[in-house]
């Protein structure tokens, strides 16, 4: 299919927001290593970490480079071989190439090398462009995402940067065939691929190759899964020894290909940091000692971080005053501490009850940091397991694998998922048993040094605690994870949707809320909750982005408007949502400035509205559904019967009268 090309401002506009893509890019990756720095900690000076170094006497380190680099420059430097996968894949034949693609492709070398290349040289540069980013594999340039169980909530972003810059890089001339979005949609679907073969090996999921039911919910564990966080260590270790070395070959860049030589590209490719430009560190072949760079941040700064990162949850409003009692009674005894005062000391030991996808994890992980930055642990990481990483399969191992495991933790916290598979109902579970009494006792001996939060489904570890009487004595705060409701549920979609710069119409709210009400009351104790939030966001940029790839001039509306036809929900058809959206509908909202509740029409989310109360104006995001609940047929029967014996009462004792 021909179409006329771009005149020079269409071009310059595509320039401008293909250079805004490469920076939110290159964000997404440096945040997600000051997350993965933050959640492994703890793994420094780990020895596996030398697995994959390239000098075998370097000593290992998370910080990664002998320099010293920390994870945050780490993942900089692959988020560059990750937009040259992204540019190589969209168009593997440099000769193909049209003009306005070749600038795209300078805008992108001097995104990573922070040098304008004019002339000749740019299709130097182009051509060793491609040819070096074919050596990548999608895995390569993604396995911190795969890998790291801290960043795996990212993976949707990870996507959505891939079909935005392939959509521009397609598309900016003009023209756009059958060819082009065969190659976004083979991107899209080597991606699929790699996240299939990550989790096939992360808990013994299926294959890439397995056929997956369309309108499956991924974000629902499998009834034939089992999570295993001591593999999701292992493979965090290795992904972390991993990134060192391909991190330190994407800085130090590659052999010589089509006259661009390595010393070339190791001159012009200094790294960047939020946005500041960094020389890149003198090349130093002795080894050197690395460790991980300082935290250089006051308690109370530290505090005050963990604080917001608790707020900027959705929901979980309850859980939020827990902890900032918790936190309050523990600083007021830090303070008579000082002062001299006698102090008191509660068991810290925690539940987390709820079902998946109510945000356990990442509260333990926000939790962990506040007892870090109040000084009750002095380190405050959290170190993740289940059964597998505590019981092991032979008697006499499960001891020392519990206590081992333990040992990882101290001076911060123990979070078991699923912890009532440790206890079975009828006694005869002897190495379950054996890793509890463990657990027990490191609990009480070593209270000061060690936080063990306790988590899983609510009906399963009621029961484990009630059963056992002394986890019931040291497990001194239950926490109450509620379900996500529809609102919730909608407000999570649009935290997601707004970190990726992506925009919620009205028409486009109305479909998530009704299709996210259907979900919430036709749920079981399986329900993902804010996975199922985040599943429907990447569902809905796969299509998004396959229906940009049918746009002849793309604009930054198109790329940030998430159309209500974009939208896909787990477990619901199309047919299913439009029937979900077609009746009228009402929500209950709150006044933004007195707070007064008043229902509005639901066609109102994403628009002003006046308060009836104080005559304030406020913006509606988002509301709760109004529901008008119809009765089940057995109710129905059940109430007809009943006011016709009234009837038929009524009738008699006027007779009788």
């Amino acid at each position: 299919m021909f179409m006329s090309g771009p005149d020079d401002d269409a071009i310059l506009r595509s320039i401008r927001l293909f250079r805004e893509a490469l920076e939110q890019t290159q964000q997404l990756y440096v945040e997600a290593g000051e997350i993965a720095e933050g959640s492994y900690g703890w793994l420094a000076g780990d020895p596996n970490l030398r697995a994959s170094s390239d000098n075998p006497s370097e000593p290992a380190g998370l910080s990664g480079h002998a320099s010293g680099t920390s994870m945050a420059e780490q993942m900089d430097d692959l988020h560059q071989g990750f937009v040259m996968k992204v540019f190589a894949e969209t168009l593997p034949d440099p000769s193909a190439q049209t003009m306005q693609q070749r600038q795209l492709g300078r805008v992108l070398l001097e995104h990573i090398w922070h040098q304008p290349v004019m002339g000749t040289a740019l299709h130097e540069a182009i051509d060793w462009l491609i040819s070096t980013a074919q050596d990548l594999s999608w895995y390569d340039v993604t396995r911190p995402f795969l890998e790291l169980p801290s960043l795996r909530d990212m993976w949707g972003d990870v996507e959505t940067m891939a079909a935005r810059l392939a959509t521009m890089i397609a598309v900016v001339d003009g023209y756009e065939d059958s060819i082009d979005r065969t190659r976004i949609h083979h991107i899209q679907d080597e991606l699929e691929s790699a996240k299939a073969s990550a989790k096939g090996l992360s808990v013994g999921g299926p294959p890439a190759s397995s056929p997956r039911s369309p309108n499956r919910d991924d974000s629902a564990p499998l009834p034939s899964e089992t999570k295993d966080h001591q593999a999701d260590i292992d493979n965090a270790r290795d992904a972390i020894a991993w990134l060192r070395g391909e991190a330190k070959r994407l800085r130090e860049g590659t052999e010589e290909r089509s006259g661009i030589g390595k010393d070339a590209a190791v001159k012009s490719t200094p790294t960047v940091s939020g946005g500041r430009t960094k020389t890149p560190p003198p090349q130093n072949d002795s080894a050197q000692t690395s460790e991980p760079p300082e935290d250089d941040r006051t308690p109370e700064e530290r505090l005050q971080e963990a604080r917001a990162k608790l707020d900027r949850l959705i929901g979980l409003e309850a859980i939020k005053n827990q902890i900032q009692t918790l936190a309050n009674f523990l600083n007021m005894e830090r303070k008579r501490e000082d002062m001299g005062l006698p102090t008191t000391r509660p068991s810290l030991h925690m539940a987390f009850v709820g079902n998946p996808g109510t945000g356990k994890t990442t509260v333990a992980r926000i939790i962990a940091e506040i007892y870090g930055a109040l000084g009750v642990l002095s380190k405050g990481h959290l170190v993740e397991t289940d059964r597998s990483g505590l019981v092991a399969e032979y008697a006499g191992q499960t001891g020392p694998k519990t206590n081992a495991k333990i040992d990882e933790a101290l001076d911060g916290v123990l979070f078991i998922d699923e912890a009532y598979t440790l206890v079975d109902e009828d006694g005869q579970d002897q190495y379950g048993r054996e890793a509890v009494q463990t657990l027990l006792k490191r609990m009480e001996d070593q209270r000061d040094r060690l936080v063990v939060i306790l988590a899983g489904y609510p009906r399963e570890m009621t029961r484990m605690i009630r059963s056992n009487p002394g986890l019931s004595s040291r497990v001194g705060t239950t926490m109450h994870f509620d379900d996500y409701a529809p609102e919730a549920l909608s407000r999570i979609y649009e935290l997601i949707s707004a970190k990726a710069k992506y925009e919620l119409p009205t028409e486009t709210r109305r479909r998530l809320l009704r299709g996210f009400t259907h979900l919430y009351f036709n749920r079981d104790r399986h329900f993902g909750n804010g996975r199922t939030a985040r599943n429907s966001f990447e569902r809905s940029v796969r299509r998004l982005a396959n229906r940009i790839a049918e746009a002849t001039d793309v604009t930054r509306e198109l790329l940030v408007t998430m159309l209500p036809e974009d939208i896909e929900l787990p477990n619901l058809t199309d047919a299913e949502l439009d029937a979900l959206v077609e009746p009228e509908g009402m929500i209950r909202v709150l006044c933004a400035q007195c707070e007064a509740p008043q229902v509005v029409d639901d066609r109102m989310m994403g628009k002003e509205t006046t308060c009836s109360s104080c005559n304030s104006t406020f913006q509606i995001e988002w509301g709760s559904p109004v529901i008008d609940m119809k009765p089940s047929p057995d109710e129905a029967k059940q109430s007809d019967a009943k006011r016709a014996d009234q009837a038929s009462l009524s009738s008699g004792e006027d007779q009788g009268s």
